[in-house]
């Protein structure tokens, strides 16, 4: 949703479909592939402070859907 910049679910349904068939051994490996992109995206457009580095470390950091508590909120 933050490649296309929307949190609008039918207008994200093509690449929300293109991630769900993407493989990862496990769920970890999934979250932190997903927690990779979107601290690389957030750093770029500087809208965290810091490195990558310290955004992987950073427990608090999350999404945008995932803090508002979803889709639509």
């Amino acid at each position: 949703m933050s490649e296309i910049g929307t949190d609008d679910e039918i207008a994200a349904m093509d690449c929300i479909s293109q991630e769900l068939r993407r493989p990862f051994p496990d769920d970890c490996a999934a979250k932190r592939h997903y927690k990779r992109k979107m601290c690389e995206g957030a750093v770029s457009r500087q809208t965290v402070a810091g490195t990558l580095e310290s955004c992987l470390e950073d427990e608090d950091f999350m999404g945008y859907t995932v803090r508002n508590k979803g889709i639509g909120n």
